[in-house]
């Protein structure tokens, strides 16, 4: 047996597997516990979603986390219609973590002109680096892939995609444009 170490893309891979493995299909799990300072704040790239008609041609898209002055989740997704320069599409909302301890469960009120829909975002799995994660609406009818770096080898994508539709995912999933990408 080799001691040599494990690539980081295989030690994610293995960890969804593990995920997938203890997965049911009409419900995914929760990967927690996160830390609320480092995994709720800055940048993070859209690498892969479910497409919806509210999303369709926006790419280079990226989810931004701070903290209100009241300690809440400060949420702003922004992507840009039609190319990397393209006129930027952002939505702001307020977030609450509905599982504290574990921090993984954010209900998020955005203000959309005089509404205010919410939108619950469960993180179904997260690397052990904290560089990636993959992120599901209620009923496991929605999924986002997210990372640090702006673009991901689209190979590791692959990777995730197939480990989310292990965990009882069938739907359908984009790979998005980023830069570098």
């Amino acid at each position: 047996m080799s001691n040599l170490p494990m690539s980081a893309a295989a030690l994610a891979g293995l960890s969804l597997l593990a995920l997938a493995a203890s997965a049911q299909a009409a419900e995914p799990p929760t990967a927690g516990p996160l830390s609320i300072d480092s995994f709720y704040s800055g940048v993070w790239y859209e690498q892969a979603r479910t497409p919806t008609r509210l999303t369709r041609g926006c790419e280079y898209a990226t989810t931004t986390y701070g903290r209100t002055a009241q300690g809440e989740i400060a949420v702003t997704d922004a992507c840009r219609q039609g190319g990397p320069e393209g006129r930027e599409r952002a939505i702001s909302g307020v977030g609450r973590i509905q599982d504290p301890g574990q921090n993984a469960e954010l209900a998020v009120r955005y203000r959309f002109g005089p509404f205010r829909p919410s939108i619950t975002y469960r993180v179904i799995a997260h690397a052990p680096d904290g560089q990636w994660f993959v992120s599901a609406e209620p009923g496991f009818e929605k999924i986002y892939m997210f990372s640090r770096p702006t673009a991901l080898p689209v190979p590791e994508i692959e990777a995730q995609i197939a480990a989310v539709r292990a965990m009882g995912y069938d739907g359908e999933v984009e790979i998005l444009a980023t830069p570098g990408r």
